[in-house]
């Protein structure tokens, strides 16, 4: 679907449609691309969009709370506009083709005078056609000086920037990095690379003066690290000068962006390699008594060379060295890639006797997914020890998703009933001893088996601990009072002390009381609660006015 405001008004109706107008001058660190926009509202509060019309309708998110409950939402609205405004967004085929229609029918002297009102007008027409005359001029000085200029006035922020002001920085750097973009992939590599070089070097230091907290800033620099690494393989930079600032760039890396051989190395020849070898070799030595994090840098690029030399053992020291532990999935993906399976499976082996496994965030450069551990121990036959490791996570997270994969697991081996068991003595003799979860995995154990009765068991006998509200939507069926009840702790704790802004949520938690109560046939013992909590907290006429909107 194109973007326009056509179909912004269909998809927000009219009143929305007419707040998101008054909310385009609140939209900052605009960003599009073909389909999408991404921005933030900046108003009393700040909220995160994204709008997105590559299918057959307008959809996006947003952070505000008329989005969360499923609405099409102003801020969506405000920065569907703002796209359209900066010009960037194909215009519908309608508009198009009434355009394409008005130029066809000039004549060439009609043409060239637009053309010429339209570059002193714009100065990024101008510069476009300055970047076409060093087509036919050969000379490129005048074109690389006007691009220099407008990287330079474009990020010339100075002191530290703060959040608000952040967006501004990112979207003056977007508007500098498409326009550099667009002449690079025009063909004019080398005459927009020392641009994009100080975009790139700027931004850096930029984001060390700044709240990116929002990251708007980072992207851009990341944009334009891509973007001049782009423009040295098309254009003609001196190997050996770029081999040298490579080093240099990461040597002085404060974390960002993120730069490796590989979106260089193409640009290189042999001299510019064997110096890029010598230069790392030498911030390899005067960082040598340093630790992990100062050498973090220096690191990656020794990693990096050997895997561009296809040196897997020198790629395994440097993965298992100079950390607390070591680089496991790393180590094992190399030595996969290799055909080295037997001494993957023996570096798999001393992961899990280290107990590098983990369901949560595993399967990446430190961390092994107990499911790819246990899938490869069943190739070679090792059950127990497959079974071992999805016990061991688990023992180290209980929940339904870890007690989830090792039932699938076991059902496939025909050894579900055994796991299910011991799982669940697990979980009971956690109850017994964690006095803060109290019997919480038990219950949630019991409710994804759909055992509503032994969940309410477990609660009785430990205590339901976090998992008090599940229970008390899922079980409210069988036991709506003393679903009704489980709020109880967590209400008490809400009113302790006046919060006007916990008050809707409160009264809307007494609502589904009521109906609980109502539903076990005990409706005046719940008016007497209610009652009770009107005279105790009768002085706090918000609360006593979110009771009434809900007429307890």
């Amino acid at each position: 679907m194109p973007l326009s405001e056509t179909t912004l008004l269909k998809a927000a109706g009219e009143v929305v449609y007419g707040r998101g107008e008054d909310y385009v001058r609140y939209v900052r660190g605009l960003r599009t691309t073909a389909s999408k926009a991404y921005a933030s509202i900046q108003a009393k509060k700040v909220y995160t969009v994204e709008l997105d019309w590559s299918g057959p309708s307008l959809i996006g998110s947003c952070t505000c709370p008329h989005h969360a409950d499923g609405n099409f939402c102003k801020h969506l609205v405000a920065t569907g506009l703002a796209a359209i405004d900066t010009g960037r967004i194909p215009v519908d085929e309608t508009a198009s083709s009434t355009v394409e229609a008005a130029v066809q029918a000039m004549d060439v002297g009609e043409l060239r005078e637009l053309v010429m009102t339209l570059a002193q007008r714009d100065d990024g027409v101008r510069r476009m056609l300055e970047v076409r005359a060093t087509a036919v001029s050969g000379d490129d000085s005048q074109a690389k000086a006007e691009l220099g200029d407008h990287a330079r006035n474009a990020l010339a922020f100075r002191g530290f920037v703060d959040y608000r002001r952040s967006f501004e920085v990112a979207e003056a750097a977007s508007h500098l990095l498409d326009e550099l973009e667009i002449h690079l992939n025009s063909g004019s590599a080398e005459l927009v690379r020392p641009a994009l070089l100080y975009a790139l070097t700027r931004l850096r230091k930029i984001v060390g003066n700044v709240d990116d907290s929002s990251g708007s800033i980072g992207d851009q620099c990341q944009r334009a690290a891509g973007l001049y690494a782009q423009a040295c393989l098309l254009g003609q930079p001196d190997p050996v000068e770029l081999a040298k600032w490579l080093v240099k760039f990461r040597a002085d890396s404060p974390g960002w962006p993120h730069v490796e051989l590989a979106d260089f190395v193409d640009s290189f020849d042999e001299q510019a390699l064997a110096t890029y070898r010598r230069a790392v070799a030498a911030l390899d030595r005067k960082l040598a008594d340093r630790n992990h994090w100062q050498r973090f840098e220096v690191d990656a690029m020794l990693l990096e060379l050997a895997d561009h030399d296809g040196d897997v053992d020198r790629a395994v020291e440097l993965l298992s060295q100079r950390e607390e532990h070591a680089q496991y999935g790393a180590i094992i993906d190399r030595l996969r890639a290799a055909g080295r399976p037997e001494e993957a499976v023996a570096w798999i082996d001393r992961a899990v006797a280290e107990g590098r496994i983990s369901s949560h965030n595993g399967g990446n450069e430190y961390w092994l997914s107990p499911d790819d551990v246990a899938a490869t121990y069943q190739e070679l036959g090792r059950i127990d020890d497959a079974l071992g490791v999805l016990r061991a996570d688990f023992v180290r997270r209980p929940s339904v998703s870890t007690y989830r994969v090792l039932l699938d697991f076991a059902a496939r081996i025909d050894r579900a009933d055994t796991e299910r068991s011991w799982a669940f003595d697990h979980a009971r003799q956690l109850a017994a001893s964690d006095r803060f979860a109290l019997g919480a995995v038990l219950v949630q154990l019991c409710l994804s088996e759909g055992d509503v009765d032994s969940a309410w068991q477990a609660a009785e006998r430990f205590g339901p601990g976090w998992a008090w509200k599940e229970l008390a939507e899922r079980g409210a069926n069988a036991r709506p009072v003393e679903a009704a009840d489980l709020y109880r702790p967590q209400l008490e704790s809400d009113l302790r002390y006046p919060n006007s802004k916990l008050y809707p949520d409160i009264a809307a938690t007494l609502a589904t009381m009521a109906k609980l109560y109502e539903r076990g046939g005990r409706s005046a013992d719940f008016a007497s609660f209610i009652a009770q909590i009107r005279q105790e907290y009768g002085r706090r006429p918000s609360l006593m006015k979110a009771l009434d909107a809900k007429r307890l």
